[in-house]
């Protein structure tokens, strides 16, 4: 199809669909169902417009088990998995973002569980019953190219198709608009709105509220007391019922290279390799014993991990790098394929093995009639960079305990603040070591400082959308103005106080000098002073907790309240 200016031409195309299914199901509330869809390809390509780029898909499964009987828990899993994945986006003819993935899958499951007998104990640890939402995600490669305009661009891509979008939405209803009674149509519209009002109610979103006091379970706690579901043997508890979950990520390898410059072109990047990550997110949400309103009792725990803790090497052996490449070449690359790209972007990476990715190669896909299809059988180019490796880490540990109480009712600026107490243990396998080279730092500060910076300002300033683009189109209207706040403002309206009871952070930081001798290793304590982290045993919690923990826990808790909402209309209609 044509999209205008927008978009360009656009091919979409798909080959090898598959849909399967069993369903087993008894006049006694029994019910054993599994449905998969499955694509042995897709691929999304846009040319000649605003926006454009390329999303190609190999080998997709998507399915879904559900299991229910009379007088047992019930047990419901989705899963979705993919050989390989790679995209490109380009705004006004100039690639932002490339990134690509293999062998990805993620699984989401429920966990019930009710004792037959709820003892009385008003210890604050009972579990009559405990309702949890699993999540697992993993992936072997995953890699990323990006510069110092890609924030930006990726935000004004957003713009410019979510207004194309609503003009079409908005041009087809009205279309449409005789086709349909105008009670029917009010009817749905509030009933939609009706159901985003109620989620965002129990969630606290509308008001304001969740950004500065994070109660995301109040209301999921509040929606299972005393709950009765047929399959269930038992309704739930009043109170004391145990919610939560666990999310877990883990890969073979995450690369990103972080150019040096507005687009690809540059001479010098930055590569951040990580080499077996691991993430494991846990919470548990429990009302406080006592009459009600009852306060409430969260328990969270952050892990994160690079390779095995094993015996320490007689060799230091690098889990994560950060390394300066720099080009040789006087005049930049051009190439054609994606493969190129991150071949060129990481060959003297040997922590990545970008070149291990398989290659979706377009002649074998039903995009076979692009003249791009042919780069399998391609010899890929050799490129002589220059490398320096700036900070280099073995395999590590690092585990962050926090443990919140909130009052019943959310405490405004007059009462006194959450408390939360903080637990960060940490294990080093090896020194960090560090180049002694002042050049690579301030390439690396001045890097990132630049990314902050254009980020900051592009984002924070009002983005004009739909002026001069649609002059094309023959289109006079006056240019839309949306207003878009700081990334990290609502990461700072927080409306809890920290205080950390275990500190054991005591890595070693060995130095390299330029003859290659091996100097004294520092403890990362001195060297946080020296860099200005005068408070770092509550900065590090805090921000783990603000940036990784919350957002998390947040997804935990949407998660469980749609699970629990889904159920709940099923069970009602079927009586």
């Amino acid at each position: 199809m044509n999209m205008g200016n927008v978009m360009g031409n656009v091919v979409w195309t798909t080959k090898d669909f598959k849909a399967y299914g069993r369903l087993s199901i008894g006049s006694t509330g029994h019910k054993n169902m599994h449905i998969g869809l499955s694509l042995g390809g897709s691929g999304l390509d846009a040319k000649g417009g605003i926006v454009g780029g390329t999303i190609e898909l190999s080998e997709i499964n998507v399915y879904l088990k559900i299991r229910e009987d009379p007088g047992m828990e019930p047990d419901h899993t989705v899963g979705m998995k993919l050989f390989a994945s790679q995209s490109r986006l380009d705004y006004m003819g100039t690639s932002v973002l490339m990134g690509r993935v293999s062998s990805f899958a993620v699984t989401l499951r429920d966990e019930w569980k009710l004792k037959q007998c709820a003892e009385e104990d008003e210890d604050a640890t009972r579990r009559g019953a405990t309702i949890f939402i699993l999540g697992d995600l993993e992936w072997d490669q995953l890699q990323l190219i990006i510069s110092k305009s890609t924030t930006a661009d990726l935000l004004k891509m957003h713009h410019k198709l979510d207004e194309f979008f609503s003009q079409q939405f908005k041009s087809s209803k009205r279309v449409f608009s005789s086709l349909q009674p105008t009670r029917h149509k009010s009817s749905v519209k509030q009933k939609h709105k009706d159901g985003n009002r109620k989620l965002a109610n129990v969630l606290g979103i509308s008001t304001g509220q969740d950004a500065r006091h994070h109660r995301h379970w109040q209301g999921v706690l509040s929606r299972v007391s005393g709950l009765r579901l047929t399959t269930l043997p038992l309704p739930l508890p009043d109170s004391g019922t145990v919610l939560g979950g666990s999310l877990e990520l883990h890969g073979k390898t995450i690369s990103l290279a972080c150019f040096h410059g507005v687009n690809f072109k540059s001479k010098s990047w930055a590569l951040f390799s990580l080499q077996e990550p691991y993430i494991n997110f846990t919470s548990e949400v429990q009302d406080v014993p006592g009459d009600p309103p009852r306060d409430t009792h969260i328990v969270q725990n952050l892990t994160f991990s690079l390779g095995v803790m094993e015996q320490t090497h007689a060799q230091h052996v690098s889990m994560a790098t950060v390394c300066r490449i720099t080009r040789n070449m006087v005049f930049p690359p051009q190439f054609r394929t994606i493969q190129e790209w991150f071949h060129y972007a990481f060959c003297t990476s040997e922590l990545d093995n970008v070149d291990r990715f398989p290659s979706l190669d377009r002649s074998d896909s039903l995009l076979s009639s692009s003249s791009e299809g042919k780069r399998a059988s391609t010899r890929l180019q050799d490129h002589n960079h220059s490398s320096e490796t700036i900070f280099a880490l073995p395999s590590m540990q690092i585990h962050l305990n926090t443990k919140h109480l909130q009052s019943a009712t959310t405490p405004d600026f007059m009462d006194e603040k959450p408390k939360v107490e903080c637990a960060l243990v940490t294990e080093f396998q090896d020194h960090i070591f560090v180049a002694v080279d002042a050049e690579n730092f301030f390439f690396l500060h001045d890097l990132i400082s630049s990314y902050v910076k254009d980020t900051k300002e592009k984002m924070a300033r009002k983005i004009k959308v739909g002026s001069e683009n649609d002059s094309k189109d023959g289109i006079d209207k006056k240019p839309k103005v949306v207003r878009v706040n700081e990334p990290t403002q609502l990461l700072q309206q927080d409306w809890r106080e920290f205080t950390c009871t275990t500190w054991h952070l005591e890595p070693t930081v060995r130095l390299l000098s330029w003859a290659t001798k091996n100097l004294e290793p520092y403890g990362v304590d001195y060297i946080l002073q020296k860099l200005g982290f005068s408070h770092a045993r509550t900065t590090i919690p805090k921000w783990l907790q603000r940036g990784c923990m919350d957002p998390l826990d947040k997804v935990l808790s949407v998660l469980m309240f749609r699970m629990i909402a889904a159920i709940y209309e099923h069970d009602t209609a079927n009586k």
